[in-house]
């Protein structure tokens, strides 16, 4: 996906799914990032690299056999993106890693006010704000 397409566009709103295992506290596993033209996912995939792809959220589900669900939620208050709603995306650039340059582990989201890094570490997505 080209990312500088996702440039100048307005954050509107941010999703979230967070896997639930048993009663342990909810874990944040995917975001989509609700463009004022696009939606795009942004995950961890199986083979652990940083993925950022137009989609759009689906529905929550359980998984019983696992004593498991996903829960596809409004993004709560602690995931960075949220801070950012109503402002511009400046832009995306993305980090792959020395071994695989076709893998990439790191995208920094610039905004008007800050920026968000995702992190793909252990096959698990991480966000941090600044």
């Amino acid at each position: 996906m080209d990312l500088s397409s996702l440039e100048r566009q307005r954050l509107v709103a941010v999703t979230a799914a967070l896997f639930t295992h048993d009663s342990d506290a909810p874990e944040l596993q995917h975001v989509w990032l609700h463009l004022e033209a696009m939606i795009v996912l942004v995950y961890v995939a199986s083979d652990w690299a940083l993925r950022i792809t137009p989609d759009e959220p689906g529905e929550s589900y359980t998984m019983e056999e696992f004593d498991s669900r996903v829960d596809i939620v409004p993004a709560p208050a602690d995931v960075p993106f949220v801070r950012h709603i109503g402002e511009r995306l400046v832009r995306v650039t993305e980090e792959f890693d020395i071994m695989d340059p076709a893998q990439c582990v790191e995208a920094e989201f610039v905004f008007d006010t800050g920026c968000v890094a995702a992190r793909s570490f252990s096959g698990d997505l991480h966000l941090t704000g600044a």
